[in-house]
């Protein structure tokens, strides 16, 4: 066991710390959560489960191990970094770079370059024959300076963020105006806790997000749609990335095509904008409607992660059917919409 650190995307103050989780539950990975700072999440488990986030993540920037946290002031750094044993992370021969990170505008008064280099030269000190390297180190060291703390750690893994860009609306045959991005796509699908081999279904595919990132993490996917069109533009989208569903067809939830608990996992985003069709309903009937059919669709203890105008209600309207509600993440989009993550689950 060691206390490991994930430095987590800003731009949600919930959901990057819930995806971590979600992953880690999924996967079977025994934690224990530690106090944690802005964009820190931390915790003590086997280090093995680094590289499964790192692998499943879209809101993790950078994971490690953490070797020490401390007040975020000079003599207390030297300190804990003189008590600290740091041959463990860096071989001889190896050579290594210190970075360090403010978040926020934490601590202000720590010059970055100053103590990149104080720390540099102590690690230099401490183990023989290595060597600095600022444009290519086997290791790297990170300072990250948080609320008035820091933490010093071995940087591990880094989630490659042009590679959600990458399947976005430029790396895509087919988009559209309400579209899910890759990014939040592979968060909400994390977030239903699907394991490799799991079928996971979106009932309102669209161009086919939700079902592109939950192939890459190993999931079997099935989609429709009412719309001819998306159906199509799905299957080329899919095909781009040499993923072939379990079954991508034109259906309305309504009547689905397919037989009682055969889905593991539902994740999706239901049409309620000006871009997007309702077939003439009302927003809150065409939530009501999905909820009641997925819940015959999915087997028992199943997850349902879902998109919704936070003025519908999800929560209400999930738990009157049945289903337990596990987590709700709000985004606001303009002055009038707040969009609701919502995570449901079937009672056993």
């Amino acid at each position: 066991m060691a206390t490991i650190f994930f430095l987590v995307s800003g731009e949600n103050p919930t959901l990057p710390t819930s995806e971590i989780k979600s992953i880690l539950e999924s996967e079977k990975i025994v934690y224990k959560t530690l106090s944690s700072l802005p964009q820190i999440f931390r915790i003590e488990a086997d280090p093995k489960c680094l590289e499964i986030v790192q692998r499943r993540a879209s809101m993790t920037r950078i994971c490690g191990i953490e070797i020490f946290k401390c007040k975020a002031e000079m003599k207390e750094i030297e300190r804990c970094f003189e008590k600290s044993d740091i041959t463990p992370y860096l071989d001889e021969g190896e050579s290594f770079a210190v970075r360090v990170k403010r978040i926020r505008g934490s601590s202000i008064e720590i010059k970055r370059e100053k103590l990149e280099k104080e720390l540099g030269n102590r690690i230099l000190t401490k183990i023989k024959r290595i060597k600095v390297s600022l444009k290519n180190p086997h290791k790297t060291f990170l300072c990250l300076l948080s609320e008035g703390y820091l933490l010093f750690g071995i940087k591990k893994f880094e989630v490659k963020a042009k590679e959600f860009i990458k399947r976005g609306g430029a790396g895509k045959v087919f988009t559209h105006p309400a579209e899910m991005t890759p990014k939040l796509a592979r968060c909400m699908v994390n977030l239903t806790q699907a394991r490799t081999g799991d079928v996971v279904l979106d009932p309102f595919c669209g161009t086919g997000s939700f079902l592109l990132e939950a192939s890459l993490v190993g999931c079997r996917v099935l989609g429709f749609d009412v719309l001819r069109s998306m159906v199509k533009g799905s299957f080329r989208n899919l095909a781009l990335y040499g993923v072939s569903p379990d079954g991508l067809m034109v259906a309305d939830i309504r009547s689905p095509p397919l037989r009682y608990r055969v889905v593991d996992c539902i994740v999706t985003d239901p049409p309620y904008g000006t871009s997007a069709t309702t077939l003439g309903l009302e927003r809150r009937e065409v939530f009501e409607g999905f909820l009641l059919v997925a819940a015959k669709l999915i087997k028992n203890g199943g997850r349902i992660c879902f998109a919704a105008p936070k003025t519908v209600n999800a929560k209400e309207i999930g738990e009157r059917l049945g289903f337990r509600h596990i987590e709700s993440h709000f985004i606001y989009i303009h002055r009038s919409l707040t969009r609701e993550i919502v995570v449901f689950q079937l009672a056993r």
